[in-house]
C-alpha cells in the first residue's frame, strides 16, 4: 500500500487547487484523475461555451444592432470553423492548465479513485493510504430530467452540443438556468430553430423584475421561443422528431423538434464513491460539510461540484484551497466566504448576480432598501443604443451596507466585480457616494443607484 500525507480524488478546478494548496503546506500529495486533464470548465464548460457565444453574438449584432446610419448584414456562418476555433482555444487553455499542474509539486495518478475505508483509497487496482487527510473533488455529471419515456429518446447534454459538427435544424432545450440559456442562445444564433422550455420562471431565484426583462429579451430573438410554467407528461421519438408532451395552464400541448437537449443542471455522482466506508455523510445529493469544507469524517474534505452546491469555477478554487489546507492540517481554520456569492450568465446582454437578492435579504431578517435603473435610460448606454437591461442594488436599510446586486445589461460580467469588491470591504451607500466615477461609463450607473438609496435611507 502506497502512503501519502494527502490524497485528492479528482483533477478538475477544485482538485488541482486542493492539491496545490496541500503541497504548498508541505504535504506529500497525490491527485487522482482518470483520463484527460484540464477540468470541466476548460474542456467542456466555461471556456468553450464563451468562445462559441462570442461568435453567436457577433452574428446577432451584425444583423440586429440598433445604431442608425450603420447598415445591417447577414454574415456567412462556417459552423465547422466556429467549432474548430473553440477546439483550438480549449487546447490552448488545457496546455496552460497542465503546465500549472506539472509545476504544482504533487503527483498525478491516471486512475479513477474511490474510498475503501476511513483513511484508504482504491484506484486502478491499487490501494493508497493518507496519513493527514483527503479531498473529494470528483466533479459532477449532467442531470437527465425524469420525464416518462425519456429512456427511449436520444438525449443530448451540454457535452454533446460541444461536439456538434453541423447546425441542427431544430432543438428543444429543457432548462433555463445558465447552461440552458447559453446553449439555447448559441444554437438559435447559429441558425437552429430553438424552443426553450422551463418548468418554472427562468433563472430560479432571480428578482421578478429581472426575470421579466430577461423573458422580454428572449422574446426578441428571431429563432428562439420560450415556453414556461408547465408539467412534462411524456416524451417520445418517431418520424425523425422528438415530441415533448406538456400540461400547461392553457391545456395539453406538444412540442416537436429534431433533437432534445437536457440542460437541467448537473449533479454529484455519489454512488460508487465508497462514502459509507469512509464515514462521509451525504443527504439530498449533497455531501455534508462545514464552512471549512470538512465532512463528517474530520480527515476528509470536499470541494467544487462534488459538494452539490454552487458549481462555479471561482467557488471551486476557493473551496479547493480551503479543503487542501485542511487536509494537509495547515495551522488555523480556512473557511470559505459565502457572503461574496457571484454568478454570471453570458447571455446578450450578460447577467451578473452578486451577494443577496432583495428576497434573500428579507428572508434573512434584514431591513432592506433597493434602487434600480433601466439601462436604456442611462447616459453611456444611450450612446451605445442599448435597448434592454436593468440594474438593481440592495442595501441594508439601517447601516447602508451594500448587500447585493443584479445586473442585466452591457458589460455586466465585468461590472459585477465592482460590487464584489464593495461587498468584500463591507462598503456602504455613503462609500459609493464618496468614490469618483468616470463619465460617461456604464459603471457610473452605480452612483445614480447610490443617490437613490441615500434618499431612502435618510
Amino acid at each position: 500500500m502506497q502512503t501519502y500525507d494527502v490524497l485528492v480524488l479528482g483533477g478538475g478546478t477544485a482538485g488541482t487547487a486542493a492539491a496545490k494548496a496541500a503541497a504548498s503546506a508541505g504535504a506529500k500529495v497525490a491527485m487522482f484523475n482518470a483520463g484527460e486533464l484540464g477540468g470541466l470548465c476548460i474542456l467542456r464548460g466555461c471556456m468553450p461555451t464563451k468562445t462559441m457565444l462570442h461568435a453567436a453574438h457577433l452574428v446577432h449584432e451584425a444583423e440586429h444592432h440598433q445604431t442608425p446610419g450603420i447598415g445591417h448584414a447577414i454574415p456567412s456562418i462556417d459552423f465547422t470553423a466556429v467549432m474548430a476555433n473553440k477546439d483550438a482555444k480549449v487546447e490552448r487553455f488545457k496546455n496552460a492548465k497542465i503546465l500549472g499542474i506539472e509545476a504544482g509539486g504533487y503527483e498525478v495518478i491516471d486512475a479513477y479513485a474511490r474510498f475503501a475505508g476511513p483513511d484508504t483509497v482504491e484506484a486502478g487496482g491499487e490501494d493508497y493510504r493518507f496519513t493527514k487527510g483527503a479531498v473529494l473533488a470528483t466533479g459532477s455529471v449532467p442531470t437527465i430530467p425524469p420525464i416518462p419515456g425519456i429512456e427511449r429518446v436520444a438525449v443530448w447534454d451540454s457535452d454533446d452540443v460541444m461536439a456538434l459538427t453541423d447546425v441542427p435544424d431544430s432543438v428543444i432545450v429543457m432548462g433555463s438556468g445558465a447552461i440552458g440559456l447559453e446553449l439555447a442562445l448559441f444554437l438559435a444564433r447559429m441558425g437552429s430553430r430553438v424552443t426553450q422550455v422551463s418548468r418554472s420562471p427562468i433563472l430560479g431565484k432571480l428578482d421578478p423584475v429581472l426575470t421579466e426583462e430577461m423573458e422580454h429579451i428572449i422574446a426578441t430573438e428571431p429563432n428562439l421561443d420560450l415556453v414556461s410554467r408547465f408539467k412534462a407528461t411524456g416524451i417520445d421519438e418517431h418520424d425523425g422528431e422528438v415530441h415533448l408532451h406538456l400540461e400547461t395552464e392553457e391545456g395539453p400541448r406538444t412540442l416537436s423538434a429534431a433533437h432534445f437537449v437536457a440542460a437541467t443542471g448537473r449533479h454529484v455522482k455519489l454512488e460508487g464513491m465508497g462514502l459509507e466506508a469512509a464515514g462521509v455523510e451525504h443527504e439530498r445529493g449533497r455531501v455534508v460539510h462545514d464552512a471549512c469544507m470538512r465532512t463528517s469524517n474530520p480527515n476528509i474534505f470536499v470541494a467544487g461540484d462534488a459538494t452539490g452546491h454552487l458549481q462555479l469555477l471561482h467557488v471551486a478554487n476557493w473551496e479547493g484551497e480551503s479543503a487542501g489546507l485542511g487536509a494537509a492540517r495547515a495551522p488555523g481554520e480556512h473557511p470559505v466566504e459565502r457572503r461574496l456569492r457571484m454568478g454570471v450568465v453570458f447571455t446578450d446582454p450578460p447577467l451578473s448576480i452578486v451577494g443577496m437578492t432583495e428576497a434573500e435579504a428579507s428572508e434573512a431578517g434584514l431591513p432592506v432598501a433597493t434602487a434600480q435603473a433601466r439601462f436604456a435610460e442611462t447616459g453611456r448606454a444611450i450612446t451605445m443604443d442599448v435597448q434592454h437591461g436593468i440594474w438593481k442594488l440592495v442595501a441594508h436599510k439601517e447601516t447602508g451596507e451594500i448587500l447585493g446586486s443584479q445586473i442585466l445589461g452591457p458589460r455586466a460580467d465585468d461590472i459585477g466585480h465592482v460590487i464584489s469588491t464593495v461587498l468584500y470591504y463591507h462598503g456602504t451607500v455613503n462609500d459609493l457616494l464618496k468614490m469618483p466615477w468616470y463619465h460617461p461609463t456604464v459603471t457610473e450607473v452605480l452612483l445614480s443607484l447610490a443617490r437613490e438609496l441615500s434618499q431612502k435611507l435618510g
